[in-house]
């Protein structure tokens, strides 16, 4: 009843919904979810967010027309730049504290280098 043509028809169009199946839950899937969550995010912005652009700039908003924001960038908050909505990558404050350094182990004094005869190392071309 079957030919082994169809049979090899079969097994190819199997593997191609194999292979899309995979690619949808694997590829497809994740990234639609991230933009729906990007678009939720963008769409929730208030005055006042502090929020981060796409070219990794900090900014506070102080206007919402339409699908542009104004935001205030600087520390002397004199400069405000229109942007569009979708250049918002997130809604964060920027991490301003320093970090704590721990301080540097003195592994030697001065005392370590004085064993050492400096006559060694001089040109005897002098």
């Amino acid at each position: 009843m079957f030919t082994s043509s169809m049979l090899g028809i079969a097994g190819t169009v199997a593997y191609l919904g194999f292979f899309f199946l995979v690619t949808w839950f694997l590829i497809i899937r994740p990234q639609r979810k991230r933009e729906q969550q990007t678009i939720q995010m963008q769409s929730s912005i208030k005055n006042g967010d502090t929020v981060l652009l796409n070219c990794g700039i900090y900014g506070k908003v102080v206007d919402i027309i339409n699908d542009n924001v104004i935001i205030e960038i600087g520390l002397n908050k004199g400069v405000r730049i229109p942007v569009k909505r979708a250049a918002i990558a997130g809604v964060e404050a920027p991490n301003l504290s320093i970090a704590k350094q721990t301080p540097v182990s003195e592994k030697y004094d001065d005392d370590d280098y004085d064993d050492y005869d400096d006559d060694e190392y001089e040109d005897d071309d002098e």
